[in-house]
């Protein structure tokens, strides 16, 4: 803050998150006020709850403290976080016991555009200055140029029954007590797996778009690839198009489904960045990714239309009665300029209607007799036979 030009471009504001988990939670954020007017920017108090403390207190806390910070933001913003060395070595060991791959062990970028979870709006940027200084440079700080009232000690720190905090006050010191630079260089080597992980993925993009066609991954210009590079596509594609960071487990059941013979149907189901649930659903040699919230919204449609039943049209004055009736797909219908009737599930086929659009399927009659086919949003024209 001390170093803060006066005339900067993004005027500093101390965004404080309070999640009320603490005994001293209001005295926190009155340090953070006090501190604030001392220094002469805005400060803003946020406050969140939690709606279970009893379970994954770490996970929730996190995804309401982000979710509070990107809501107080403006677009274009910048949030400046104080993760550091040490954090980012934790990170490591956090994402090795989870078994990640190069995404997840490459660590927080320093500098991250396009930020897509917790409702952040894609302007905005997330900046961590800190990454290449270590917790201890951190405190020699403090010391030499802070007063021991500037600061704030959070007792949760010392839990070790939180996993980061067991890794901060016994695995690390151990590691660092041995090699008296090992922080320094794991963040090194980081750095190395970012910058390779940046290359590969650029490489990805390229072979991604190539297998790309409307948001919709095509089968056949994926298996033009070694089985390799088509994981690789496929975990990109999840999370290009889907905001999901495919586990290898997801991924290996999505490549099943992939594999699977032309006419085989498959789902995976799985909560993505945003908390969203999406679909990985394929259908005519192409993977298709559709969020839970479209399928709602399809259901919901089709109930409001169902619960206009029987309305008569006031307007014409003729006294015609429309109506919307759930069908069969055996159901036979007629489309204006086919030739004969058929039943609703060979004319899907026809059309290329996807197997998940199916179920909202109505018909629309006048005076008992068909109209037209209504089918999640889109209408056609029927006619009687002759």
């Amino acid at each position: 803050m001390q170093q803060w030009p006066i005339d900067a471009k993004y005027p500093l504001t101390l965004l404080h998150v309070n999640h009320h988990l603490q005994a001293d939670a209001e005295l926190w954020a009155t340090h953070c006020q006090r501190l604030a007017r001392h220094y002469k920017i805005d400060c803003h108090i946020l406050d969140v709850y939690l709606d279970n403390t009893k379970s994954n207190i770490e996970s929730q806390a996190r995804q309401a403290r982000y979710s509070a910070l990107f809501s107080a933001m403006s677009e274009n913003g910048v949030l400046l976080v104080a993760q550091h060395a040490d954090d980012q070595v934790e990170t490591l060991f956090l994402q090795l016991k989870r078994g990640a791959g190069l995404t997840g062990l490459s660590g927080m970028a320093s500098w991250q555009s396009g930020f897509k979870q917790f409702g952040a709006h894609p302007s905005i940027n997330v900046f961590r200055p800190l990454l290449e200084v270590t917790q201890a440079q951190i405190n020699d700080y403090a010391a030499v140029h802070l007063s021991p009232s500037d600061w704030v000690d959070d007792p949760s720190n010392t839990n070790t029954q939180f996993d980061r905090n067991f890794l901060r006050s016994h695995v690390i010191p151990l590691l660092s007590s041995r090699w008296t630079h090992w922080t320094q260089k794991v963040v090194q080597s980081m750095s190395v797996l970012n910058d390779e992980h940046t290359l590969l993925n650029e490489v990805t993009e390229e072979r991604l778009f190539a297998c790309i066609d409307a948001q919709q991954l095509v089968i056949d210009k994926l298996a033009t690839y070694s089985n390799r590079w088509q994981r690789q596509i496929v975990r990109h594609f999840a999370l290009k198009v889907g905001h999901v960071v495919l586990t290898q487990a997801q991924l290996q059941q999505l490549c099943q489904i992939i594999h699977a013979k032309a006419d085989a149907k498959g789902r995976l189901s799985v909560v993505n960045n945003t908390h969203a649930l999406v679909h990985f659903e394929r259908f005519q040699g192409h993977i298709y990714i559709l969020e839970d919230a479209q399928i709602q919204a399809a259901s919901l449609a089709m109930s409001e239309l169902q619960s206009n039943d029987q309305q008569e049209l006031s307007s014409s004055g003729t006294g015609e009665v429309f109506s919307f009736k759930a069908v069969a797909q055996s159901y036979k219908i007629k489309p204006l300029g086919a030739s004969y009737s058929k039943p609703i599930k060979q004319w899907f086929q026809h059309w290329g209607i996807a197997p998940w659009e199916r179920s909202f399927t109505l018909i629309k009659t006048r005076n008992n007799i068909d109209v037209s086919l209504w089918c999640n949003g889109r209408t056609f024209e029927l006619t009687k036979d002759d």
